[in-house]
């Protein structure tokens, strides 16, 4: 796996993460301009969120089943930790700090090592 040390600090504010499970259902909005290859997505509970659209199949009308879990933990990080990248999904790496801890973390936080 590839090892990273974060280059600043970062701590996600969203509290109520949109957390997909395959077999699932969700409308999908606008692509994010950003992070292409994310899409805004949001489920019948209400919770919203960018999800990766590989991960979605078109059902037609807006509507698109999930085909795979989707976690959307962003780990909280500060300059100077040690990171594993267990997979990249367009710009986001899902990280496993010295802890153990796992969650997404931006690329541009990421030196490789």
């Amino acid at each position: 796996m590839p090892s990273y040390v974060t280059n600043a600090d970062y701590e996600e504010k969203d509290i109520n993460p949109l957390r997909l499970s395959a077999g699932g259902e969700v409308t999908v909005g606008p692509v994010d301009r950003a992070w292409p290859g994310w899409v805004w997505a949001s489920d019948s509970g209400g919770r919203k969120g960018y999800v990766p659209e590989e991960i979605l199949e078109p059902l037609g009308e807006g509507r698109f089943a999930v085909i795979e879990d989707f976690d959307p933990t962003v780990l909280t990080v500060r300059r100077g930790d040690q990171l594993e990248s267990i997979r990249q999904i367009h710009g986001w790496h899902w990280c496993r700090n010295a802890d153990g801890n796992e969650g997404w973390v931006a690329e541009y936080l990421l030196t490789a090592v």
